[in-house]
Parts: structure tokens; sequence; C-alpha cells
């Protein structure tokens, strides 16, 4: 039986191409979203653009404050250290899995990496990322685990908006590309305590640094409504 292949929206463009904005901050927590310039900006009715603002809100990426207006919300801590667990629970029983398969297909995964260090020269995170995430997915989908990956995806928007924000510490895209290449060479070697181990350590900076933008940079994590409505 072939598989029924869901076709994108107008909606889940517009939906992709906001959540990229409010992770890299082009879109800042407390920032209102007016429908009617987002509707001139994507070129669309606003049926879609309705659809995709709701999406985000139950992302928790946004603040629909009835009968007033809509704001990008503040990094939510909480989500961030769930969309972390969320990836350990997940993420460490697909290495498991692909540790014990002797014949497993790595070529997909070493095939993003190739393409990772085309770009270890850039300073560009924002770049970057999506090929992070194609590294992560390429795991999953060797383990017959692809759609639990987009699970991941829809919870870690929060998580995401932190990698983001490290982003201007030096030599991290190296340093990702080399834990990268080390998590496969664990694999192939069938050593899934390495693998694991390697796993732990990279996707726990995220929550590490959360703690030090909690004293830094706390007005990226708690503006509410009020506070915007206050500043216009």
């Amino acid at each position: 039986m072939r598989k029924t292949v869901k076709r994108r929206s107008r909606a889940d463009d517009i939906y992709d191409q906001l959540r990229a904005m409010i992770v890299t901050l082009e879109l800042r927590p407390g920032m209102v979203l007016i429908e009617k310039e987002l509707c001139a900006r994507f070129s669309v009715s606003r049926t879609p653009v309705r659809e995709a603002v709701l999406r985000l809100a139950e992302h928790g990426l946004v603040e629909i404050a009835p009968q007033h207006a809509t704001y990008v919300s503040g990094i939510d801590v909480k989500a961030v250290r769930q969309a972390h667990f969320l990836r350990s629970n997940l993420e460490i029983p697909v290495l498991r899995r692909l540790c014990e398969n002797a014949d497993v297909d790595l070529a997909p995964a070493r095939a993003v990496v190739m393409q990772q260090q085309l770009m270890m020269n850039m300073a560009d995170y924002a770049t970057f990322m999506p090929f992070d995430d194609q590294f992560h997915h390429a795991l999953f989908t060797q383990a017959g685990m692809g759609e639990l990956w987009w699970v991941i995806h829809a919870k870690k928007a929060h998580l995401d908006r932190i990698r983001f924000l490290q982003s201007p510490d030096a030599g991290r895209i190296p340093r990702l590309v080399k834990e990268h290449q080390f998590i496969l060479d664990a694999i192939e070697a069938g050593s899934f305590e390495a693998a694991e181990k390697a796993l732990r350590s990279h996707i726990a900076g995220s929550v590490l640094y959360l703690e030090e933008l909690v004293l830094l940079e706390s007005e990226l994590l708690f503006p509410s409504s009020k506070e915007a409505a206050s500043r216009e």
C-alpha cells in the first residue's frame, strides 16, 4: 500500500517562516504581530495567517490577547527543560537501536555532516541550525522512527531559541560538527555507551546556558502582554 503524503498548505509555510523568525529573534519577545501586515508580507488572505498564528499559540510562541493583539511570547523556561527531557528520552533509545544494528546505513547522516563541514567557517548559526536538525532526523529515520523526530521538533521551539542565543560562542559550529562525527563513529563501532555519553553532552549545552540567560537576559524570558502593551 502506498503511503499518502500530506500536501503542505500555505499555512504550513507561513508557520515555518514565522517560527524561524521567532527562534532567531528577528521577532523578539513582546513584539506585536499585526494580521494585516502578515497578510501583506506573505501575499495571502487572513485564513492561512490565522491558522499559522493559532499553531504558534499552541506551541507557546505567541500569546493571543482577545480584543487586543497578538504578541511574541517570552522564552518559556519550563518548555525548554521539557524539550530537553523529551530529546533525552527519545533520542537515546534511538542510538541504542542503531548501535545494535550491525547493518545500519549511516550514509545519510554522514552526508549531512559533510554539508556541515562546508559551513564550519560560517558565523551564521541561523543557517546552520536546519542542518543540525537534519542530522538528528537522519538518525531517527535510520532507526525507523523518523516521525518521532517531528514530535520533538513541534515541542522544541523554545529550546531552539536558546540554541540560537548561544550562536555567538566562538567555535560552536566546529564543535557541533565534531560531536556529530563522534556520535556516528560510536554507532558504527557498536558502542552504545560512547554514543550515549556523546549525545548527552551534545544536547546539554542549551539547558546549561539557560541558567546563565536567566541571570543575564531575563527580559527575553518573562515579558508579558501587559509589559508589551506598556511599550506601545
